[in-house]
C-alpha cells in the first residue's frame, strides 16, 4: 500500500522464540459499547507487558473468513502463535462489508481480556475509533493487509497495494498490445486495499495513452455480483480488451462471465490473489495472470509484532511490506512461484 507510514506507539519490543499450543477461538460476544473511560477520545494506556514465560492471548480479526486468502493469514498467525507462546483467537465478519459486525467482534475480544489484536480493517475510517478504544485499555494493536487512515496502530503489515496494482496494469497493458478498452472490478469503496488497488491500477495504466479505462465497478467481494457486473460490462463494451479484477471473488466472477460468453482468452483477465479457483482459471486460459501476495507472512508477522510488543523488548517496524509478484501461466510452475501459489503446500 502506497505509501502511508503508520506511527507506532513509543514502546519497547523484542522477540522470544517460545513454543505453545494454538487454539481456534470460541465465538466472542458481540455488541456493547465502551464506557466513557474507554471512549475513542481517551488517551492510549501503556501496553500491559508480560514475562517471557507467560502465555499471550492474541485476537486476529480479518475482514472475512471464507476466502482462501484469509485462511492462509490464519495459518501464518497460528504458526507464529506456536513459536511465540500465544493463544490465537480467530474470528471475522461473514461478509467483508459487515463493518459493525467486525467492530462488535473486536469489542467482544476486548471484553475477554485479550493482550493484543491483529486487525484487517473492513473500513479505513470506521475502525479508527475502535483501535483507539483498544489502545485506551492498554491492548496492543497492529493492522494487517488493510489498514486505517490515522497512523495509530503500532505496525502496519501488508502488501504495498498501490505498487502491486501498478504491476497488474503493466502486465495487462503488455498482453493487450498497449491499446484498447479495459475495465476494473474493485470490491468496496472505502476499504483501504480496494481503494489502493484501484488507485495503483489507474496510475499504472495512465502511462499507456492508447488504453482507456471505461468503467470501475464495485462487487462487495461477492463472486456472483462480480459475474453480473462483468456480464453488464461486456454488453456495454463488446470491444473490451481486458479487465483487472482486484481480488479473489472478482477474478472468479469475471472468469465465469468470460467463459459463459465464450470470451475466455479473448478478453484478457489479470487478477489479484491466488486461490485454487484462480490457479485453475489460469490453467484453463480464462485468466492470464494474478498478482500474488504473501498472506501467510502477514498473519505470521502480525502475531510476531504483537508478541514482541507484549514482551516489552523493542519497537516493530512501522511498515512491513510483505511483497507481491505477478504469476502467469508461463511462470507458474517455477519453484519461486509455486511457493507463493501454494503457501501451505499442494493439496
Amino acid at each position: 500500500m502506497k505509501r502511508r507510514q503508520f506511527c507506532s506507539l513509543a514502546l519497547v519490543l523484542g522477540t522470544t522464540a517460545l513454543t505453545g499450543c494454538v487454539q481456534d477461538a470460541e465465538q466472542p460476544s458481540t455488541g456493547g459499547g465502551s464506557s466513557a473511560s474507554n471512549s475513542p477520545s481517551a488517551s492510549p494506556a501503556a501496553i500491559k507487558t508480560k514475562g517471557a514465560d507467560e502465555r499471550l492471548k492474541i485476537a486476529v480479526v480479518p475482514k472475512g473468513t471464507t476466502h482462501e486468502f484469509w485462511q492462509t493469514i490464519k495459518a501464518g498467525a497460528d504458526a507464529a502463535g506456536q513459536e511465540f507462546n500465544c493463544e490465537i483467537l480467530w474470528n471475522g465478519p461473514k461478509r467483508e462489508t459487515d463493518i459493525q459486525d467486525q467492530i462488535d467482534i473486536i469489542r467482544g475480544y476486548a471484553s475477554q481480556g485479550v493482550d493484543g489484536v491483529a486487525l484487517a480493517a473492513t473500513d479505513k475510517t470506521a475502525l479508527v475509533d475502535t483501535v483507539k478504544e483498544l489502545q485506551s485499555k492498554g491492548i496492543a494493536v497492529v493492522t494487517i493487509d488493510s489498514g486505517i487512515d490515522q497512523e495509530i496502530s503500532s505496525s502496519f503489515i501488508a502488501t504495498d497495494n498501490v505498487a502491486a496494482a501498478r504491476q497488474a496494469a503493466d502486465e495487462l497493458a503488455r498482453i493487450i498490445g498497449k491499446k484498447g478498452k479495459v475495465a476494473v472490478l474493485s470490491f468496496l469503496k472505502g476499504a483501504a486495499t480496494s481503494d489502493e488497488r484501484e488507485q495503483g491500477f489507474k496510475e499504472g495504466i495512465a502511462a499507456f495513452s492508447d488504453i482507456e479505462v471505461v468503467t470501475v465497478e464495485y462487487t462487495d467481494s461477492d463472486s456472483a455480483k462480480a459475474q453480473d457486473k462483468m456480464e453488464t460490462i461486456l454488453t456495454q463494451h463488446p470491444d473490451l480488451a481486458g479487465v483487472f479484477a482486484s481480488n479473489e471473488p472478482n477474478v472468479v466472477g469475471a472468469a465465469s462471465a468470460l467463459q459463459s460468453r465464450k470470451l475466455a482468452g479473448k478478453v484478457k483477465l489479470i487478477g489479484f490473489d491466488a486461490s485454487q479457483a484462480e490457479i485453475k482459471a489460469m490453467e484453463q486460459g480464462e485468466c492470464q495472470g494474478v498478482v500474488v501476495q504473501d498472506p501467510f507472512k502477514m498473519g505470521y508477522e502480525g502475531v510476531k509484532a504483537l508478541a514482541q510488543l507484549l514482551r516489552g523488548q523493542g519497537t516493530p517496524e512501522r511498515r512491513i511490506d510483505t511483497g507481491a509478484k505477478v504469476v502467469t501461466p508461463e511462470n507458474m510452475k517455477s519453484a519461486e512461484m509455486e511457493k507463493l501459489l501454494y503457501p501451505l503446500g499442494k493439496k
